[in-house]
């Protein structure tokens, strides 16, 4: 029973769609805004990042700066 509700409760695919649209817009308003500033540090890059856009989850944030998870 618990397998189909989790089925159930998962956003349908044209959700998701809209979801990482959302997603790319906010990362560009993100660039952006560090396109203006240019911090000297990906430090610096992530605290006006956290500032800027409080609600951003952090994997965003490092989206934006173009750290990548090796």
């Amino acid at each position: 029973m618990a397998v189909a509700a989790a089925i159930v409760q998962q956003p349908a695919p044209k959700t998701l769609g809209v979801l990482a649209s959302q997603q790319d817009r906010k990362v560009s308003e993100m660039r952006a805004l560090l396109a203006r500033l240019s911090p000297q540090s990906a430090s610096e890059s992530l605290r006006l990042l956290r500032n800027a856009f409080p609600d951003a989850p952090l994997s965003l944030r490092v989206a934006a700066v173009g750290l990548s998870a090796r």
